[in-house]
């Protein structure tokens, strides 16, 4: 049995299903996800690992993304963001600018609690994609992140019923407003 080792240090087992949940979770096809998780499975049999980091399992995980669904590594990197409160590095690179004005595509803010509590904060996040809009952001993308958003919001336990309600109807205004059909839900919001 392999452990996972998470950053807190607390170990668990590994399960395929988390990884893969987590891959349909930010928009990856069954297809993929299911490859994904077979490579990561057979590279930890090959690798002969006893514990494996979630930095490792990440990256993995990352770098298949990449080649297989560049949209939905990116829309799970903006899932990290807003629901987990991590920010992932790309190749540990830093960019330094001595003049001039860059533009990021993200609001500075503290990274810390984990998750949304308030449809205020929804709304913030679909200013940030209107702004990534006008600097280029396809619509691939933006499609990729607001699946992101709405699963996010759908699965947050700690958000009150009524900023549920509300947050959906922010991001399936902002579908609308992209000419998309709004996303309907399975079950009623609990």
């Amino acid at each position: 049995m392999v452990k996972v080792v998470k950053r807190s240090g607390e170990e668990e087992e590994f399960l395929e299903d988390k990884v893969y949940n987590s891959l349909i979770n930010a928009g990856a096809s069954e297809e993929v996800a299911k490859q994904i998780v077979k490579e990561l499975e057979d590279w930890i049999k090959i690798e002969g690992f006893g514990k494996i980091s979630t930095d490792e399992i990440r990256r993995f995980i990352f770098n298949r993304l990449k080649v297989l669904e560049p949209d939905v590594l990116e829309s799970w990197q903006f899932y990290d963001r807003i629901f987990k409160g991590r920010i992932t590095f790309s190749d540990g690179k830093v960019l330094v600018v001595d003049k001039g004005h860059l533009y990021l595509g993200k609001k500075v803010k503290d990274i810390g609690n984990k998750g949304l509590d308030r449809s205020e904060e929804v709304k913030e996040i679909l200013e940030e994609l209107r702004e990534d809009m006008k600097y280029g952001l396809s619509p691939k993308t933006v499609n990729a992140r607001l699946y992101a958003l709405f699963m996010g919001v759908l699965k947050k336990k700690d958000m009150p019923k009524e900023e549920k309600i509300k947050s959906i109807e922010l991001i399936n205004n902002f579908r609308k407003e992209m000419g998309w059909k709004p996303y309907e839900l399975k079950q009623p919001i609990q």
